[in-house]
This record gives structure tokens, sequence and C-alpha cells, in this order.
């Protein structure tokens, strides 16, 4: 059975790939997988350090004439032959620090053990598909080849690495866009569509921002610019953060996410930080693994929990459902909140969002110039003016969500007949509500779901969901807060009361599922 790959890329050299390749690769094998560590890194084959590998060097026979012998004569007897002095790796793999694991050398930095050239990463597809192992760990390195982005983009789990350096987060938004290139290249069947592809990306400079491919190709052929649009909507990029020290490291993996997410158009997955830890200077210089070596450390504990975020990500439904439900660059898109947003949400929004684009951070080095950079900042200070100001807001929703001619007449042909009414649960100050609460009195008022949705501009989908607590399907908790909110004022209950009981009805259940 061909193993599944995980491919790790980094953004630039010296971010940290063979460091969370190694400990990956053995995180998988104590829990039981069988794992194939594959050194892919063409600048240098050092995995096996990392993994606490020793290399395999020749042996010290006679004395050199370095260390003082300087007669002939002292060598004589001695038998040498090239097997013994021939330091290149072997093709097979073998054994790792642990059981289940084992080291296999993809042969790119120097040629295999018996072989005069060095191996191709195309090679190494033929040969991982031989392997008898449930997981390989590709460690791809700091290479941005072609053949290096195809190969990361098609693994069944591709991961970058970064860290809190200008250079390491602009090479990561270069990684994003060669990838999104690659990706799009591949998609598009038609032969008249890559063409025109191929010409756009040849006027842009190869790897232009997505967004801006986009746009260009539009002019040319719509129906590829929404083709374009699309894969930006259904991508996926996962991404770490290591060697974070500051405060402003550990928030900068959400940064960059939104960032990307405002100027290419491309979803990046943030899965979390490596925090600085001396703990892996220590094994490194005892040649030892990090979780071997220091396995309570908090290098090792994030490591672990980002391990168990990659999978869960590719499982998880709730990552599938549609984060927001408002008209794309309206100021609610912009800020990133819902249309039932209160004041106070809409005030952290606003000062995330300006924390973000602040002309100081560094992921807003190589996304913007100056002159973007400042409109960026325009658009969100007015739609914080806007959304706070109550004279302005309701036109200006007005304007974003048109009522449709018939909203009057569907809402009464979905209402309940007066007579057919059931009684009105009680409520209380001190009662907690649930989705089938929320039921009983929206159905005590002869209001049906489809008329909350024409008025709160919230999607059916998601109201069946609140009231049948199926929690796995809602967005994040800042989105079910709104929902919520918007649907308690249209049953003339307290929104406070009602998104705070629900919300922690909400948190308990991904709290027990975690």
């Amino acid at each position: 059975m061909r193993p599944t790959t995980i491919a790790i890329l980094g953004a630039k050299g010296g971010v940290g790939t063979s460091l969370f390749s190694a400990n990956l690769a053995i995180y998988l094998a104590t829990i039981g997988k069988r794992v194939l560590a594959v050194d892919a890194d063409p600048a240098g084959s050092d995995l096996h350090s990392t993994l606490g590998v020793g290399p395999r060097v020749a042996p010290y026979i006679a004395p050199a004439p370095a260390f003082g012998a300087e007669d002939e004569s002292l060598f004589a007897g001695t038998e040498l032959d090239a097997e013994m002095v021939n330091t290149l790796p072997p093709r097979e793999p073998v054994e790792g620090p642990v059981p289940g694991l084992h080291l296999m050398d993809s042969g790119l930095s120097e040629p295999h053990r018996g072989s005069a050239r060095r191996s191709s990463l195309r090679e190494l597809q033929g040969r991982l598909a031989k392997q008898d192992a449930d997981f390989a760990v590709v460690d791809l390195g700091s290479t941005t080849t072609d053949v290096a982005v195809r190969f990361w983009c098609n693994a069944e789990h591709r991961l970058a690495v970064t860290m809190p350096e200008p250079n390491a987060v602009t090479g990561l938004y270069r990684l994003v866009r060669k990838a999104f290139a690659h990706v799009v290249l591949e998609k598009v069947e038609d032969e008249d569509d890559r063409n025109v592809l191929h010409t756009a990306f040849a006027k842009a400079g190869q790897t232009p921002i997505p967004a801006d491919i986009a746009a260009l190709t539009q002019r040319e052929s719509p129906a590829l610019g929404r083709e374009l649009r699309h894969q930006m909507s259904t991508l996926e990029f996962a991404f770490i953060v290591n060697q974070a020290r500051l405060r402003a490291d550990l928030e900068l993996g959400d940064q960059i996410a939104v960032a990307v997410r405002r100027r290419f158009g491309v979803h990046l997955k943030y899965l979390g930080y490596v925090e600085h830890d001396d703990a892996v200077r220590t094994a490194s210089r005892k040649r030892r693994p990090l979780l071997l070596e220091s396995p309570g450390s908090r290098a090792s504990r994030n490591i672990e929990k980002i391990a168990r975020r990659l999978f869960a990500a590719q499982e998880s439904r709730r990552d599938r459902t549609p984060w927001r439900e408002v008209p794309g660059n309206s100021h609610y898109d912009l800020l990133e909140v819902e249309r039932g947003a209160t004041d106070e949400e809409i005030r952290r929004a606003y000062k995330r969002m300006c924390a973000v684009f602040d002309p100081d951070n560094i992921v807003t080095f190589g996304l913007f110039d100056q002159e973007g950079l400042e409109a960026v900042r325009a658009r969100i200070d007015e739609a914080h003016d806007v959304l706070l100001d109550p004279s302005r807001r309701r036109p200006y929703e007005i304007s974003v969500f048109p009522e449709p001619p018939e909203a009057e007449t569907k809402a009464e042909e979905n209402s309940i007949p007066a007579g057919e009414l059931p009684p009105a649960p009680t409520i209380t100050p001190d009662t907690e509500f649930s989705g089938a609460l929320l039921r009983a009195v929206r159905e005590s008022q002869g209001t049906g779901l489809e008329q909350i949705s024409e008025r709160t501009k919230i999607g059916m989908n998601y109201l069946r969901c609140i009231e049948e607590d199926e929690f796995d399907e809602l967005p994040a908790a800042v989105y079910v807060r709104g929902f919520v909110t918007e649907f308690a004022k249209c049953l003339k209950l307290d929104p406070e009361q009602v998104s705070q009981s629900y919300l922690r009805r909400y948190r308990a259940h991904l709290e027990a599922k975690a």
C-alpha cells in the first residue's frame, strides 16, 4: 500500500524543516504508525542528525600522514576497498531511533551508494509508491523549484514552515503564489484556457498574486476568471510558525492568514507555532531527537499539537462550512464580521484589522506597497465608521442586503396559522436556551423559519442547525454568536441572555470533542 505523503517545505533556509519533519515522524511512530522519514533536501542531507541516526563514516584504520605518519611502510598490510571508504547514503531505508520508523535518503543532494548521478523528485515519487509504510514524511528543505512545488502540491498533506522574520514571511507569500500557479494550471483542462493562462503568467511575471491574475484573465475570458476565483476560494495551504519568541510572534500566524485572505483571496490554514526553546539546541548538541530527549519541553508539546491539528484539519466537517455569509468587499466582509455583529464585536474586529495592516507589522512586508497599504487602512476606517453609526449603517445594509419584492408574501405563506399555534414556553431570567427551546418560541409566535431567514439574511441551513443543536455544522463561535443574537431579536427575546446561554452549550460540545 502506498504511504500517505506529508510534504514539508520551508519558506527560506533555516526555518526548521528538518527539526519539524524528524519529530513529526517520531510522533507518528510513537502512536503506532509505520513511518518513513525521507530526506529530500537538495541543499544537503542532514535529516539523519536531527533523527539521531549517525552518518556513515569511513573507518579509521591507520595513522594518516596528517597525524604525523610520514613513513608509507606504516600502511603496509592495510586493506582498503571502495566499499569501506564510500560514505554515500544507501538507497534502501535504514532503521530509525524508534520502532516503526525508517530513514530514507532521496539522493537529491548527492548520489546513492553505487550510483554516479543524483536522483530526482520524480524518481522519489516512484520509490515511495513501492514502500510498505503508513506515512512518508518528506523534508523538502527550502527549495522552491517548480519540481519541488509540484511535489509539495500533489502530496496528501502539505505543510509550509516560516518564522517571525520579514524574509521568511515574504518567502511564504512567494511559495503560495507559485503553488497557486501550479494548481490552476493542473486544474484547467481546456487547451485555449491554458494558453490564456500561460500568456497571462508570462506577462505578469510567472507567479503573480492570485487575485490579480484572476482579474487580468477575466477581461479576456470571463469563464476562466470565474474558474480562477473558484480555485482561490477552495484552495487551502497549511503552515506553521517556528521559533516564536514574543507575544507578537504568537499572533503572527493568524495575522498572516488574514492578510493573505484579503490580498491573495487564498485561504491559509494556520496550524500553530513552535516556541523558541533551549531544549532544541540541547537535543541537537546531544544528537538526539527533541521528542525523545525532552518530551515535556514547550517545543515538543507544540509539535505534537500541530501534528494532531494537521490530520484533524482534513477530517473536520466544520472546516468545509462557509466561514461567513456576507457580500464580498462589503464593510462586513472587510472587517470579517457577520451582519448581526454587535458594536463591541465590530470594535474588536476593527482593532484586529488595524493590527494586521499596521505599517510596522512584518505581515505587510512584501504584500503591499505604501499606497496600497494606505488604501487598505482607509477602507478599514470607513467600514468601522459606517457600521458603528446607526444613521449610516441602516441605509448601508439596505443597499448591501436588498429586500426581495416577494419577501412579505413568502413570510405570510410560511407562517403558522394563528388557530394552530402551540402554547408559548415559560421564559425566566435563568432559562438556558437550546435549539429546541428557540424552535418552540418561534412556533408559538407563528413565525416560519423562512421568515427568520428573510429578516436576518442568515442561511436556512444555519438556522436549522441552530434549532437542531448540530454544533459540528456551525461556523466559529464569533459567527454563531451573531446568528443567535439576530435570531433572538426576531423572536423578541433578550439577545444577550440567549447568545450567552447558547454559546455555553456550543463551547462545551466543542471542548468535549477536543
